[in-house]
């Protein structure tokens, strides 16, 4: 009778994290018996939001290459929607169905599953009359702590730790940078429009540390990189991973 036993009982319901009904089916006994000994020993039982994440959440174990590629996809489109006070989840729109294919695959191949189907969406304004695609994950306990590192006040900054390696350049440019002048003098801008003037400052001086000089256009807070340090900076990133990018490469 092992649901008798205190620290077998604390083991399984607070170390493990099973629920009293999957406690119950180990040992042949119902989820109103387990509570009546959880109640004996003084468990705490858990609230209904956490019993609630404890159903439906994940896990994965990112590693350094999978934090790098979802900090590159942050500085440009990506988002971390916080799903509870327990978990968050990834999310990306672009008018490229393979793109957004592309996500699923390399999320999916460092651990993060996909949330149903990729959702298409017709547009119609003044602006634009197109399709876009749209990425969500399921929910996963490590992207909270991602999106508190760039969502600490609900709003979306550059963390002041994060580092400009190939892959978090190469996933930055290819959401948020083009080539301007591609046949004649080329030059990169990178689209940093809606993050603040000490934000994009930040990243000018990250840029630099790599050896690449740029500047912060006073007009518009987006990034420039001038013709030598831009093929300096496509060189640093390398190859485009996907097709429907390559012209960002010139």
């Amino acid at each position: 009778m092992e649901y008798k036993n205190k620290n077998w009982l604390i083991d399984k319901y607070i170390s493990e994290k099973l629920s009293a009904n999957e406690i119950g089916k180990l040992c042949g006994k119902t989820k109103l018996t387990i509570y009546n000994w959880l109640k004996k020993y003084n468990i705490p039982r858990r609230s209904i939001g956490e019993a609630s994440h404890l159903k439906q959440t994940h896990y994965c174990n990112l590693s350094q290459e999978a934090i790098e590629w979802i900090n590159g996809e942050l500085l440009g489109d990506g988002c971390l929607q916080k799903t509870s006070k327990y978990s968050a989840r990834f999310q990306y729109t672009s008018k490229h169905k393979k793109y957004i294919e592309y996500i699923r695959d390399t999320l999916k191949s460092f651990g993060i599953k996909q949330s149903g189907e990729i959702y298409k969406r017709h547009l119609t304004d003044r602006n634009m009359d197109c399709f876009t695609y749209q990425y969500h994950s399921l929910t996963y306990v490590e992207l909270l702590s991602i999106r508190k590192q760039w969502y600490p006040n609900g709003k979306k900054i550059v963390p002041k730790d994060i580092e400009l390696t190939p892959l978090v350049c190469r996933q930055w440019y290819i959401g948020d940078g083009f080539l301007k002048n591609k046949y004649k003098n080329p030059s990169i801008m990178l689209s940093t429009d809606n993050f603040t003037t000490s934000d994009v400052k930040y990243l000018v001086n990250k840029l630099f540390q790599i050896g690449i000089n740029s500047q912060r256009q006073l007009s518009s807070n987006r990034i420039y990189i001038p013709i030598d340090s831009a093929k300096k900076f496509l060189k640093y990133i390398g190859n485009c991973p996907i097709e429907c990018y390559k012209y960002k490469w010139g």
